[in-house]
């Protein structure tokens, strides 16, 4: 089989499922996906992260790392973490996957999301692996479920029991790409329902391919908190970035500053 498997990449050089670059010429090991080029453009989310949604905090050194947002608004799910930033060859390979269905690169993102949330949460108190669901008339549509498989394979690898159907999207909602934060979580406001028989007083770890502003993952941990599930967890295999806002008014910003 070894024999085999060297001439027929002798015909057929492995090439990075990102560049399509040689893997041999690059240093690959064998079973590799991606040349040394874009596994080195693969980001690392964080650490400094926050504690709550998980969203790198540059140059923070507080004792409790929690961003202003969560810390206005707390989730309603304990924790988030994501292995990768969603930009460079970390993004091109989640939208390869997505809109490809390239399942090595599937299989291969939820073993970055296994490593980072047995980093991050108590394993051993999961119960279940739960992803987001799409609304049944886009899932026809895109004939391509991207948290499903996540969650499938992150389940095998985990070894907790996957539950597909325990969290169902009640209404179609529209994409959540150009909404600000406040309309996003308008959009998604009580769009989830879940199943108390499967999740009552459970720890149930949420699957999604990427985490933007938490909307969705807290209107999806409401629907399951309010069914009963103990805790909620979340993993995506990205997490945005932290966007510095340029301050339009740097004399009004410093005047609010001092009066508080």
């Amino acid at each position: 089989m070894h024999l085999l498997t060297s001439f027929v990449n002798l015909l057929y050089p492995p090439t990075c499922v990102l560049c399509r670059a040689n893997l041999s010429a690059s240093g690959a090991t064998d079973g590799a996906l991606f040349c040394s080029g874009c596994r080195a453009g693969m980001p690392r989310c964080g650490p400094p992260v926050c504690a709550a949604c998980g969203l790198e905090l540059p140059g923070a050194f507080d004792a409790i790392l929690r961003c202003a947002r969560c810390r206005r608004f707390p989730p309603a799910f304990q924790a988030a973490a994501a292995p990768w930033r969603y930009e460079g060859t970390a993004q091109e390979a989640l939208r390869q996957f997505k809109y490809r269905q390239r399942h090595r690169l599937g299989e291969w993102l939820a073993d970055g999301m296994a490593a980072a949330a047995g980093a991050r949460f108590p394993l051993d108190e999961i119960d279940l692996i739960v992803p987001v669901p799409p609304h049944w008339l886009a899932n026809r549509l895109r004939g391509f479920d991207a948290p499903h498989h996540l969650a499938r394979r992150l389940a095998r690898q985990l070894g907790k029991p996957h539950a597909r159907r325990a969290l169902r999207r009640t209404r179609w909602t529209a994409t959540q790409t150009r909404l600000s934060w406040t309309k996003r979580r308008r959009n998604v406001h009580g769009a989830f329902a879940a199943k108390p028989q499967m999740v009552r007083n459970r720890t149930v770890l949420l699957v999604d391919d990427v985490l933007t502003s938490g909307a969705t993952a807290d209107a999806c941990a409401r629907a399951l908190r309010a069914a009963g599930a103990s805790r909620v967890f979340v993993v995506t295999a990205a997490r945005t970035p932290f966007v510095r806002r340029a301050i339009r008014n740097p004399q009004s910003a410093i005047r609010n500053a001092c009066s508080r």
